[in-house]
């Protein structure tokens, strides 16, 4: 790996670049939650079933440590990831493990948590099922626009970096109602909830604001008058943006 990879791009745009590989490369789960401030990553993703093999269960201790969780991240110690080299430390005070993964030289950090801590409140939802499958590629698309669109208008006005702040939400809807237009094989595909990443502008210009803003065409109104927003559809995300 090169020298100059290892050099971290300290700004909302590096981190969006970054961090959008490290949720591909970490292993593409559902993530749970996921927040941006300034050039600081993180998310909470839940591991997928059957991805740790045999499973272990605490309590644990000195003397039993949870072997499934040691053995996946000693599988991954030294190999590259999102251009950086990640470090593990395994939590085991309760009675499922939780990995914790930090990129060297980033603000990128990530704990991964087993899928019996995760319940259906915990993102809104009325259940959990295969809809969250898709979940991490929707986001990442989303998060990927992001990086595009804040590199463009900082190229077309100049100037610091824009900064922002960035959350993974995901809010109930009328779920009912929507199914009628599916199939019922395709039903459980169909997240029950809305996916949306909310922005917040930290820094920017009103040149920078408005050359960004260019990019939601066909976008609608919400939010009240003291908090009006853009949103946006793109494909299963939306994005939220301050008007």
């Amino acid at each position: 790996m090169e020298e100059t990879a290892m050099i971290a791009d300290r700004s909302s745009i590096g981190a969006l670049i970054t961090g959008t590989a490290f949720m591909a490369e970490v292993g593409a789960y559902f993530p749970v939650s996921m927040s941006l401030h300034g050039d600081v990553f993180e998310a909470v993703f839940m591991m997928r079933e059957g991805d740790l093999g045999h499973r272990t269960h605490g309590p644990y201790s000195p003397e039993r440590l949870p072997s499934d969780a040691m053995g996946w991240a000693q599988l991954r110690t030294g190999t590259g990831m999102a251009g950086y080299f990640p470090s593990f430390r395994i939590e085991a005070g309760g009675h499922w493990p939780r990995i914790h993964v930090a990129l060297s030289g980033t603000s990128v950090r990530g704990l991964i948590v087993m899928p019996e801590e995760v319940t259906a409140e915990a993102v809104n939802a009325p259940y959990l099922g295969k809809w969250q499958d898709q979940i991490s590629l929707d986001v990442r698309i989303g998060l990927d626009y992001l990086a595009g669109w804040l590199g463009s208008c900082h190229h077309e006005t100049g100037g610091t970096a824009p900064s922002i702040d960035l959350d993974l939400v995901y809010r109930p809807f009328d779920y009912e109602a929507s199914l009628a237009r599916f199939d019922q094989r395709v039903r459980e595909l169909i997240p029950p909830v809305r996916p949306v990443l909310e922005l917040r502008w930290r820094s920017a210009t009103p040149a920078q604001r408005k050359a960004f803003v260019k990019n939601l065409k066909g976008a609608r109104k919400s939010g009240s008058r003291s908090d009006a927003r853009w949103n946006y559809r793109l494909g299963g995300i939306e994005v939220e943006v301050p008007r």
